[in-house]
């Protein structure tokens, strides 16, 4: 394959560099990708869940490709969630460069009782002040001794947001992507003549990725708010193609972003439908008005990113009680 003169990737037709893996998940929608472009220093975006089963499945993926595990030269990381890094050790070991966020290395080095305090903290003021709130400090702090793992930020090059980087014989643009992720970044390129998109988590045309933004952290306020703020700078893409994390690539990103927007509203409007049922609430007992029953942290993240985004609009306010947030219509 040959380069033009600005280093853009090209090839004989359209998109034949580009392939897609695919990861087994137990959520919905059941899988998660991860892609290959082919070239002199082929190039994999994202890595793949962190499993014996997400090893073997990395390896029959490039296998259908032609290639080995040892045939990989970079690993470009979208966001520091571990079905999209979990392989990168095995990359790493096998001879990748592993590029990913610079913020996200920096969060990853982050001192362990300093988190935990800040988590227990937000723990706290969603509702949590029981065992449930402990249990929660603990996966936090085992997500991220497990990230610190998977990625090694000493051995990881950075990638700095909204700048043009070179990997191989590609040239990229990183665009800051934060909602469902603090520090997220998708990746546009031009391959085969036509401008793409690899959009991780932050653009997904078949449903909107939840608002995770820094897990149960006080930063995750503000996560709603961030994820509008991803969707005005994804219409700055000229991509005609999306290579998303979850769910089918599509075409017009643009589209998407509209899409992406309207789930948006959706959200703050049902968020604030549910605190008017339940007021004064705190964001737990709001979250399991507004879902039904909260099983899972999806549901409570995406409301503490809405509750956050009301408030700064002078929808809602809040009084601290020992710590806890009760929220109620303004």
């Amino acid at each position: 394959m040959d380069t033009d003169a600005e280093g853009a990737c090209r090839g004989d037709r359209l998109f034949s560099t580009i392939h897609r893996l695919e990861f087994d998940v137990p959520w919905p929608p059941k899988h998660v990708a991860a892609y290959v472009i082919d070239g002199p220093e082929p190039i994999m975006i994202d890595a793949g869940t962190p499993t014996d089963a997400g090893e073997a499945e990395l390896a029959a993926g490039l296998e259908q490709f032609d290639y080995t595990i040892d045939d990989i030269d970079h690993v470009l990381v979208t966001h520091a969630h571990s079905d999209h890094l979990g392989q990168a050790g095995t990359l790493r070991e096998a001879g990748a460069t592993v590029h990913a966020p610079r913020a996200a290395l920096d969060r990853l080095e982050r001192d362990p009782e300093t988190v935990r305090e800040a988590v227990r903290e937000t723990a706290r003021s969603v509702g949590y002040t029981d065992k449930k709130g402990e249990e929660i400090v603990d996966e936090e702090l085992e997500s991220l001794r497990r990230d610190v793992e998977l990625l090694d930020p000493a051995t990881t090059e950075p990638i700095d947001p909204n700048a043009a980087f070179s990997v191989g014989d590609c040239e990229f643009r990183s665009l800051a992507t934060p909602g469902h992720e603090l520090n997220h970044l998708s990746f546009e390129t031009t391959l085969e003549g036509a401008t793409v998109l690899f959009s991780g988590d932050a653009l997904i045309e078949s449903f909107r990725a939840g608002t995770f933004h820094a897990g149960i952290h006080w930063e995750t306020y503000d996560g709603v708010d961030r994820y509008y703020d991803a969707m005005d700078r994804l219409l700055e893409t000229t991509a005609t193609h999306a290579f998303p994390g979850h769910g089918p690539t599509f075409e017009d990103p643009n589209r998407v972003v509209g899409l992406t927007r309207d789930r948006l509203d959706s959200l703050v409007a049902e968020t604030e439908a549910a605190l008017a049922a339940v007021e004064p609430a705190t964001p737990l007992s709001v979250a399991d008005e507004r879902a039904g029953s909260v099983r899972y942290m999806a549901p409570v993240l995406d409301t503490m990113g809405a509750l956050g985004t009301l408030e700064n609009r002078g929808a809602v306010t809040y009084d601290l009680e020992d710590g806890v947030r009760f929220y109620r219509t303004d």
